[in-house]
């Protein structure tokens, strides 16, 4: 990348020279044959300035277009494509390398009633609040993702099953010990949760299905002991 705009950089080092009267070669440039500093070369000067100026601005829309498309816009926690993205890279490192990891798939329990008594707005509050849970209770190098509606998804990377065990008691507890609160409401979200690891199923459709099948089997024993 530097050599791309080192003859940039050599033009805009030379017309600043030029500028001020200081002559330095440039690259092997021969700038004694350089006239004063003219009306043009200070045009020169702001052109390269303001296309420089616009090319960053440009990278900087690009960036955040990127980030955008992997990421949920109401939590900020990666979207459905941002966590494929994140998946098939912990996939390929366990086929090379034979690093394990575990995913996790959580689901709110009664969400829909929080949303019929206390509006999609209060919904909401609780999913950013859920969010913030996953973020205090991980580590920064574990991805965490929002897959739509009231469901959310969890992998982390080098994770035993005692290790997931633990991650999901330890967000429980935080969920129990942090209410959400919503116009002086208390939420308290409750969570089923399935676990696979990455050696259990090492393709990502087979990993989803089973992490998601293992969750639905956990929300149907907590309706079967109510």
């Amino acid at each position: 990348m530097h050599n791309v705009y080192q003859p940039r950089r050599d033009v805009m080092k030379t017309a600043q020279s030029t500028a001020t009267r200081k002559w330095p070669a440039v690259h092997g440039l021969a700038t004694y044959n350089f006239v004063p500093p003219t009306a043009e070369v200070s045009r020169l000067h702001q052109h390269i300035s303001s296309l420089e100026s616009r090319l960053k601005q440009q990278a900087s829309l690009i960036a955040t277009l990127a980030e955008r498309a992997n990421h949920d816009s109401l939590t900020g926690l990666l979207n459905r494509r941002g966590m494929e993205i994140a998946l098939s890279a912990a996939i390929t490192n366990y086929k090379r390398y034979g690093h394990n990891g575990a995913l996790l798939m959580l689901d709110l329990n009664h969400f829909k009633s929080v949303n019929d008594i206390y509006g999609h707005a209060a919904g909401d509050a609780l999913l950013r609040h859920v969010a913030n849970g996953l973020r205090e209770t991980t580590r920064s190098t574990d991805a965490l993702c929002r897959l739509g509606g009231d469901e959310f998804m969890v992998f982390l990377m080098e994770a035993s099953l005692p290790h997931a065990l633990l991650m999901a008691r330890r967000l429980r507890t935080w969920l129990e010990a942090n209410p959400c609160t919503y116009e002086g409401t208390k939420l308290c979200p409750h969570i089923s949760v399935g676990i696979a690891q990455v050696s259990e199923a090492p393709a990502m459709p087979g990993l989803v299905e089973l992490a998601d099948m293992r969750m639905y089997r956990f929300k149907q024993a907590i309706k079967s002991v109510r």
